[in-house]
């Protein structure tokens, strides 16, 4: 989704702080007309609601339990995962992207390389596909967030990447499969899954506007993921010093240029 930070008004709603208020009042998620997958693919889209991410974050916790409520209201086209996290970026036109750097850089930088493997999607109902260089493409220089489709998302929806070759290559199918590689960047905000689980914990038991607004998403697997994004974190890293991190913020990377075709049995970069 495009939009690059833009606070222009879109179907009556603007990104003005100050007429924020006024402004949810008069929204009406009928309007939103949806795109086509070729312009969601040229990164032509704006803001949907008009409330970029940008300005999103410059919002108070009320404010932004606002959008999110009227983001659970405007479902994404078919081509898109329709879940909580998906809504609320299609909805502000979320597009940070990462840093891309050379293979060499990426291992002169400090901190623990991460890795995410993909493989070629197909969805019969929709008749759309994607290879995997497609979605290695989209997450690296992709005009939207797009979080994951495929199912399950133990942890929340987010964009997974493991921290050892061997815990992303046993999500390779074995035929069309690649993997990439990353690192959080220095100016990423991070939080511990424990750390989240005891601060969401502590706003729904306070009965917040914000903690109420991220209960409503369409899908409970959102809802906790929603609110880090909220309080501004964008990456959730495993509490127990390895696993999986959850990438909510592609801002929050730095990704090498390099990819790899990688097996259910490979085990080095």
């Amino acid at each position: 989704m495009g939009g690059r930070g833009s606070s222009s008004a879109t179907n009556g709603v603007s990104s003005s702080l100050k007429n924020f208020s006024k402004a949810t009042e008069q929204f009406n998620p009928a309007s939103v007309q949806q795109p086509t997958i070729q312009e969601v693919l040229k990164g032509n889209i704006t803001p949907k609601g008009g409330v970029a991410y940008s300005d999103f974050k410059k919002m108070s916790d009320d404010e932004k339990a606002d959008v999110i409520v009227m983001a659970q209201m405007v479902k994404p086209p078919i081509f898109l995962d329709d879940s909580g996290m998906q809504r609320f970026a299609y909805f502000t036109g979320m597009n940070d992207k990462p840093q891309i750097v050379s293979d060499s850089q990426l291992d002169k930088m400090s901190g623990t390389s991460l890795y995410r493997t993909v493989n070629n999607s197909y969805n019969s109902i929709t008749d759309i596909g994607y290879t995997a260089k497609d979605i290695y493409k989209q997450i690296a220089k992709g005009d939207y967030t797009m979080y994951s489709d495929s199912g399950g998302s133990a942890h929340g929806k987010a964009i997974y990447f493991a921290d050892s070759v061997g815990s992303s290559a046993v999500y390779s199918n074995g035929r069309s499969s690649i993997m990439m590689r990353a690192k959080i960047s220095p100016n990423a905000k991070t939080i511990s899954e424990s750390a989240l689980d005891k601060m969401y914990r502590n706003e729904v038991n306070k009965g917040t506007k914000l903690a109420k607004a991220v209960q409503q998403t369409s899908d409970r697997n959102s809802s906790r993921n929603l609110f880090a994004l909220a309080k501004g974190y964008d990456v959730i890293t495993p509490s127990g010093g390895s696993g999986y991190n959850m990438v909510l913020n592609r801002g929050g990377l730095v990704m090498s240029d390099k990819t790899k075709s990688v097996s259910y049995s490979t085990n080095t970069w």
